[in-house]
């Protein structure tokens, strides 16, 4: 005499082309735009101290990235940052320039 148990096959093994997930997880969304903009505006704040070049460069291609990241839409507190942070790195890459021309002049 032989005892079979067999197991239906939803339950517990995975099929071909089955995706491994935690039941009842989303999967996660990332917002590139929103990470770039905001690096690119904590760079142009820090680097405009220095060298105004840099703060006016990474601040306008952050706010440009943070406005379409805006339009997009995502996590808003990061996107506002990001746009908050690289308008303060224009502003700190112009008085740069302005400090370094009366300086010179």
């Amino acid at each position: 005499m032989t005892l079979t148990i067999s197991y239906p096959a939803s339950i517990g093994v995975p099929t071909e082309g089955a995706l491994m997930t935690t039941p009842g997880s989303a999967p996660a969304q990332t917002n590139t735009l929103g990470i770039v903009s905001l690096v690119l505006g904590i760079i142009g704040v820090l680097g405009g101290f220095f060298i105004a070049i840099i703060g006016v460069v990474a601040g306008i291609v952050g706010l440009v990235l943070g406005i379409l990241a805006r339009r997009r839409g995502g996590s808003r507190g990061m996107i506002l940052a990001g746009i908050v942070l690289s308008a303060i790195a224009i502003v700190i890459g112009i008085v740069g320039y302005i400090i370094t021309f009366a300086v010179l002049s």
